[in-house]
């Protein structure tokens, strides 16, 4: 799963810095993207046989992309390559020191996905209209995971706080910009709808994380069916007792006895993308007069549009 970077020459690499935040067309990001791969995208070679794991940050990525690698290896994790779904394509290919700011070259993640074999699982946070057009002219597959807003907020104040980002931001400047629309990947409610808005396309699939949650046997089936991919009832059985949150755990431990194995299951090899994983962990981060805030938010934002969520 570790990436053989003597396979990439010079002009590969791109002179970027991680330090603070950077924009794409009014958007602000982490300086973890790199807007020139955001501008490569309008012509990134899409194959029929991809698989997009498209989301808000903190909204189920890994969970998601570990389930569809489990589909794909018959519910065997040990067998599973997560060397595309490491990152998401937009970034810098993640490297020990890749938050280091004075380092000023990185390698795209894009640039490792082109080299990988098909079928590619591929994850991305940025809104549906940054995404490859191919895709849609392809029709490659998508799976859209949705969360209470809620839970994304307190998770992603849980997340960034415990990397070196954590020193920018805030949790009341995180909490007014989600609700404003100016976090990083822009608007979550202008995320969400537009991709909801695509649901009934045939390459699409729109589920929430509270539904995985709830019922994961039915969420598996689902996304095995939609990737064309049905499961025996003994294979069924194996994807969804290792992508259980205590399955995912135990698979996750393994990796890290690997060389770099931390990279693929934290961010930067230091903040675990797994946590509690729960509904409605947002009521213990949340004021009683924040929530009011943000349902207001909430009720504005979500006026246009059949979308509910399960926020407890």
């Amino acid at each position: 799963m570790a990436v053989d970077l003597s396979v990439f020459d010079d002009s590969d690499w791109v002179d970027h810095n991680v330090g603070g935040s950077v924009y794409y067309e009014g958007v602000k990001f982490s300086a973890l993207v790199i807007p020139s791969s955001i501008e490569r995208l309008k012509t990134f070679d899409v194959r029929e046989d991809d698989i997009w794991i498209n989301t808000y940050s903190k909204s189920g990525t890994h969970w998601a992309s570990e389930i569809v690698h489990l589909i794909f290896n018959d519910g065997n994790p040990d067998t599973i390559d997560r060397t595309t779904t490491q990152g998401n394509i937009e970034m810098v290919y993640f490297q020990k020191d890749s938050y280091d700011t004075s380092k000023k070259r990185h390698l795209p993640f894009y640039k490792v996905i082109e080299k990988a074999p098909s079928p590619r699982i591929i994850q991305s946070h940025l809104p549906v209209r940054f995404l490859p057009p191919e895709i849609k002219s392809k029709k490659t597959k998508v799976i859209y995971v949705a969360r209470n807003p809620k839970d994304v907020i307190t998770s992603l104040d849980r997340f960034i706080g415990g990397t070196e980002m954590g020193n920018f931001i805030k949790w009341k400047e995180a909490l007014q910009e989600f609700m404003d629309g100016t976090r990083n990947y822009g608007s979550w409610f202008h995320h969400v709808k537009t991709s909801w808005n695509l649901r009934h396309e045939e390459n699409q699939l729109f589920i929430k994380y509270e539904d995985m949650k709830q019922d994961l046997r039915q969420s598996v089936v689902s996304i095995a069916n939609f990737l064309g991919r049905p499961l025996t009832d003994e294979v069924l059985d194996k994807v969804v007792e290792h992508s259980s949150f205590s399955g995912m755990k135990k698979s996750y431990q393994k990796v890290e006895e690997q060389k770099d194995g931390q990279m693929l299951t934290k961010s930067l090899g230091k903040q675990p993308y797994m946590s509690k994983g729960i509904i409605g962990n947002w009521k213990s981060r949340f004021t009683v007069r924040e929530n009011e805030e943000f349902d207001k938010v909430y009720e504005e934002q979500m006026a246009d549009t059949d979308l509910t969520f399960e926020f407890e």
